[in-house]
């Protein structure tokens, strides 16, 4: 052992580089709900209909990929289901009720705030503000930037559009239609990435799939994606109709004027005057995206396409004008925070069972890295005093 004195200084590196383009915001997030932030079920389940033998036999149908089904009746869909998604990483997942995922979006609203401002998050805040200040200098030279891009590959900016079906609807004096239209060029075609059918198509395949297969963890997917894009919805609009952005294609002068609390008439009769700020097409984008990786986390694929379709979808809003770059980021951050939400709440980490003492194989320690060996102890030796380091390296 080797002991001698010295002063300890430790510096850590809380902020990396934002990413300077819009889509890629989402790096900038924190991700506090961790997998120990989780729910952990030790096995003990209410349900009368599933005994304690189910729920330990391993002969309850285990899957190639690492599923488990605590079975009910012969023929139903399972209450519950174990997914094995890696090495000691087991997830489960409930049979979701008919509609009873609409009950949660008022209790994701109220968790926001507690989940999300807290100290620990407050360089993920940082770099939001940061990336949208950065982004709203330079809104009119990327705006332009990316329009003279989509003219030199002859890309139409027009936002051309094929209704399907067109049912007017009327809520008192606001109209209400319920509609379907389909992108009628490839730049409307890359801005339908975020339109609500294309991610209310993806829910409803992953609930069929669920429904069709008796697969909880995708029914689950399909509620959470629900809870998290209506539930982004409401505070994304809240927020539209409280700061009232005019979009590029509408502005009045440089970056957009903001009309600050416009009346629901005012905003109604004449919205892309006042939408602008923050992007829900992008945060509804990124709450799928998200939803689908965290539930699915060995399909390693979904986030790089993910995110690089939320890049062309990002472009095309700049390209037809419909959004600044700096509406970017918080519209990002807003969608990834309440679908961690909707997948926190929607599923349960089983916890491992530990193997008797002195039985089986046990798993030799980890050695504690060089740097993280020494240890610091005060040590009073007559009048001297001060700190020791001991190596003691294992």
């Amino acid at each position: 052992m080797v002991q001698f004195v010295f002063s300890r200084h430790a510096a850590r590196w809380l902020l990396g580089a934002f990413w300077a383009l819009a889509f890629s915001a989402s790096a900038a997030v924190a991700n506090p709900l961790a997998e120990s932030a989780y729910p952990v079920d030790s096995g003990r389940v209410a349900r009368a209909d599933t005994t304690a033998a189910q729920l330990a036999a391993p002969a309850a149908a285990v899957a190639d990929s690492g599923k488990v089904k605590i079975k009910t009746k012969p023929g139903h869909r399972p209450w519950r289901t174990d997914y094995t998604v890696a090495p000691g990483v087991t997830w489960r997942y409930e049979r979701p009720g008919q509609l009873r995922w609409l009950l949660h979006i008022p209790r994701d609203l109220v968790q926001f705030p507690g989940t999300y401002f807290k100290r620990d998050n407050l360089p993920a805040f940082a770099g939001i503000a940061l990336g949208s200040a950065f982004l709203y200098a330079a809104d009119e030279g990327i705006l332009h930037g990316a329009q003279s891009l989509g003219r030199t590959m002859h890309l139409d900016p027009a936002d051309v559009q094929n209704n399907l079906f067109y049912i007017p609807l009327r809520l008192g004096s606001t109209k209400v239609p319920i509609e379907m239209k389909v992108p009628g060029n490839l730049n409307t075609a890359f801005y339908y990435l975020g339109d609500g059918w294309t991610h209310l198509t993806i829910a409803t395949s992953f609930m069929a799939y669920g429904i069709i297969k008796k697969d909880n963890r995708a029914a689950q997917t399909a509620t959470q994606l629900g809870e998290a894009i209506l539930t982004t919805g409401v505070v994304v609009q809240a927020l539209k109709r409280t700061t009232g952005r005019q979009s590029p294609f509408r502005s009045t002068q440089e970056r957009g004027r903001w009309f600050w609390l416009p009346t629901y008439k005012t905003y109604q009769n004449n919205v892309s005057n006042f939408d602008a700020f923050p992007t829900g097409h992008l945060a509804t984008a990124m709450a799928t995206v998200t939803v689908i990786a965290e539930n699915y986390p060995e399909y390693h694929f979904v986030r790089p396409v993910g995110y690089g379709l939320m890049g062309l979808l990002g472009y095309a809003m700049l390209n037809n004008g419909v959004h600044w770059a700096s509406d970017y980021p918080l519209g990002i951050a807003l969608g990834y925070g309440f679908a961690k939400i909707a997948v926190r709440n929607g599923r349960t980490r089983v916890a491992e069972p530990a193997a008797p003492a002195g039985t089986g194989w046990q798993a030799p320690a980890h050695p504690k890295p060089w740097y993280r060996a020494p240890q610091l102890s005060p040590y009073s030796y007559g009048p001297f005093q001060g700190l020791s380091l001991s190596w003691r390296p294992k």
